[in-house]
């Protein structure tokens, strides 16, 4: 008994670790092992914060950037030197929700997951939080990231009329990812004259698990759009008072894990997420709101309006995650996110040569399509049975559109007369559109924007 209370003694000592958020001319830095990780932001918006703006946002935003950097390192308990964050709770609980879908991608035990989020202890050793007051403006910020919801919401705000300001993340752990979208940014202000804002984030290093030499996981990045609602917190003092997400109505659409939980694509990213961090961020000002134009399409939906209204943009798509791993500089072909959106392209008749995309309907693609059965290469993000069925009518609009291939043959011997039997369902449910919450002027153009796109596919 002895033994086991040292060596536990000792064990929880040893894995403390100690925050030390510090204020810099361009954002603020958080120290850790002796090493510094900045977060830049343009110096412009950031100079002009208030200073106990700037406090706010030190003790909210340097929690809610390191909060899950112990379930992706050995550390237990983390010490910092800021007052205890108001959004302590709601993070966490963010988060919670997010976990049995990352574990059922990862294999891990989702309680025993769960259990170790809870039993991290974050202790703040500075005064009484701070409460934040910042100012509101007519625009909008948007998180541009170069798949198609934020190229999608670019092209729909600006034709709504809203004040964007587009910002680009470069998180700095994926170093060819992000090169290629550097340069795609630096393409679309040549050719549309839209000023992209770029923050450089290499905080994100400390929720890598590379950084660490852990088993791979991407549990470190379980909150990421509600670490956008507080990283747009500057852009919002100067010109705007709405974040605007890319949420899709597939982030609503959940499964049940092999452990028995219920799942989600992205919790962070669902509409009751979304109201979470709307509620956060009103602890700033009650004007401001967080709203996605898009969350009343799904991803197929999405597609078509893209391409066909919005091509200037289109151009631009590229939503693969697994470059770090290939020399191709758009896809690495060899992930369900790529085949997902190459089988959506051939459905609307889209040259998927346009976006440097190459065919994955041959057997060896197999594998990556959830309509074809569970397998280690369909993530959370195609594990849901609308998921499935999305595929169904996908693979059935791509066959009477004459595309070839064998995983289109095999459509035609399995699923064929079962996506011809529920064709009218199908895309009541894909091509439908959901509710969301708007503001009564962007209502009405809104509504009219999807009827006239989706009115001969419903």
């Amino acid at each position: 008994m002895c033994v086991t209370s040292c060596v536990g003694l000792k064990r929880t000592k040893k894995n403390t670790g100690q925050i030390t958020i510090l204020e810099n001319s361009c954002g603020f830095s958080v120290v850790f092992n002796q090493r510094k990780y900045n977060l830049v932001f343009p110096k412009q918006h950031w100079s002009v914060l208030p200073s106990r703006l700037k406090q706010y946002y030190l003790q909210e935003f340097g929690f809610i950037s390191t909060v899950s950097m112990p379930l992706v390192s050995r550390f237990e308990r983390l010490m910092y030197n800021t007052p205890q964050p108001l959004c302590e709770d709601e993070v966490k609980d963010i988060i919670l929700h997010q976990i049995p879908g990352v574990a059922d991608d990862y294999n891990l035990d989702t309680k025993r997951t769960i259990d170790r989020f809870n039993a991290i202890q974050y202790d703040f050793t500075g005064q009484t939080s701070t409460e934040g007051e910042a100012d509101a403006h007519d625009g909008g910020v948007l998180l541009l990231s170069c798949g198609k919801d934020s190229l999608l919401t670019l092209g729909i705000g600006r034709e709504l009329g809203i004040d964007l300001t587009p910002v680009h993340i470069n998180d700095t752990t994926t170093p060819h990812e992000n090169k290629v979208s550097l340069a795609t940014m630096k393409k679309i202000e040549q050719t549309t004259g839209i000023a992209v804002e770029i923050v450089t984030n290499h905080i994100e290093k400390l929720n890598d698990f590379e950084e660490w030499n852990t088993p791979p996981s991407c549990l470190g990045y379980s909150h990421m759009i509600t670490g956008f609602c507080f990283l747009a917190v500057p852009f919002l003092h100067s010109s705007g008072s709405v974040v605007l997400l890319g949420n899709q109505q597939n982030m609503n659409f959940s499964f049940h894990t092999r452990d028995g939980y219920v799942g989600y694509p992205s919790y962070d990213q669902t509409t009751t997420a979304r109201h979470q961090q709307q509620t956060m961020l009103q602890q700033l000002n009650p004007n401001y709101r967080v709203m996605s134009l898009i969350e009343p399409l799904t991803d197929l939906a999405e597609m078509k309006i893209l391409f066909s209204r919005y091509p200037e943009l289109a151009r631009y798509e590229f939503s693969c995650n697994c470059l770090y791993g290939t020399n191709e500089k758009r896809w690495c072909h060899e992930c369900n996110k790529c085949a997902r959106l190459s089988l959506f392209m051939h459905a609307h008749n889209i040259d998927i040569k346009k976006v440097g995309l190459r065919s994955m309907l041959s057997r060896r693609f197999m594998q990556y399509y959830a309509l074809f059965g569970r397998s280690p290469g369909v993530d959370r993000y195609e594990k849901s049975k609308e998921a499935r069925d999305q595929q169904l009518l996908a693979f059935y609009m791509a066959y009477k559109n004459g595309v070839r291939g064998q995983l289109i043959d095999l459509f035609k011997r399995e699923f064929l007369a079962e996506a011809v039997e529920r064709e009218d369902e199908l895309r009541k449910t894909f091509f439908g559109v959901y509710d969301t919450e708007v503001p009564p002027y962007l209502r009405t153009p809104l509504s009219s924007l999807y009827s006239e796109e989706l009115r001969d596919l419903r």
